[in-house]
């Protein structure tokens, strides 16, 4: 990574530790699970497991696992909530149950044209419920703990017990893995790797720098995704569009099946609570449903 890189990265993911919130709507369409997990395979883990309530007796999920942001590494208990305190992840989830979505929604960072195609898709397809998995991300992913060692630890440890003790499917074609900023390299290079574990990969504003890394990815991909679905998420005023948009025509170039969207907004928590937790959450409720 060269120097400019680096100050981009830093600059992008200071941003995103600067928190704009307001305190979550209560949730009413979910359960709050608070699990403290083994301490092997990195370090202390934590995971707030969100369960919705069933339409029925024996309805099972599709499961997602959500990773949060550099600014959620200091404690695990800081983590695990990321998506519910931090990015009011509840609030969002009680209003797909309840549309149509407006603007406000968002936070303002929506075209009309975006809010209106999310609205007739989810009139035409209620959003059905995910069982989500936010498992505590250490500050130190991919270099004190590589990224195979987190994966290592999601296979052995949390996907087992979420399977035995939640109403998941419990397929690999029905889990997806995704995440924001340094959640969200996380997620492309975990969920990249392990086909296995994973059917489908998201990432929001995901933590991409520099050519060399922007190149490696995308041949990693053509070799790894092996027709997985793969969703790519950016804005007008991220920090790491320009390499996400390199990766998204490298991609291409490979035939590489992938989709890239482009939202409003900066990279901050703001875009996290509107428009980031709103297309990461109907994109898999539709994905995983399919698989």
């Amino acid at each position: 990574m060269d120097r400019r890189g680096f100050l981009v990265a830093t600059s992008a993911l200071a941003l995103s530790c600067r928190r704009r919130s307001e305190p979550p709507a209560a949730a009413t369409t979910f359960d709050v699970l608070d699990w403290e997990m083994e301490a092997e395979l990195g370090g202390d883990k934590r995971c707030v497991v969100l369960v919705p309530h069933a339409p029925k007796p024996g309805t099972r999920f599709p499961l997602l696992v959500a990773l949060h942001g550099m600014g959620e590494t200091t404690t695990p208990r800081k983590g695990a909530y990321g998506w519910l305190e931090s990015y009011t992840l509840g609030r969002t989830l009680d209003r797909l149950a309840q549309p149509p979505l407006t603007a406000s929604d968002f936070h303002g960072l929506v075209t009309p044209a975006r809010l209106g195609e999310l609205n007739a898709a989810l009139s035409k397809q209620p959003f059905g419920g995910l069982v989500i998995a936010c498992p505590y991300l250490p500050r130190g992913i991919g270099s004190d703990v590589p990224y195979e060692v987190y994966g290592r630890w999601l296979g052995e440890r949390l996907l087992p017990r979420l399977r035995a003790e939640t109403p998941v499917v419990g397929t690999a074609q029905t889990t997806g893995i995704d995440g924001v900023s340094l959640g969200g390299i996380t997620a492309l290079r975990v969920g990249l790797e392990r086909a296995d574990l994973f059917g489908a990969v998201g990432a929001l504003q995901p933590a991409v720098v520099g050519e060399e890394s922007v190149d490696a990815l995308a041949a990693a991909f053509s070799q790894k995704l092996s027709g997985r679905p793969l969703r790519i998420v950016t804005s007008t005023e991220d920090a790491f569009r320009p390499a996400l948009v390199a990766l998204d025509s490298k991609l291409g170039s490979r035939g590489v099946k992938h989709e890239l969207f482009i939202s409003e907004g900066p990279h901050d928590y703001v875009w996290n609570q509107g428009p980031g937790a709103i297309e990461m959450l109907v994109w898999h409720d539709r994905t995983l449903r399919r698989g």
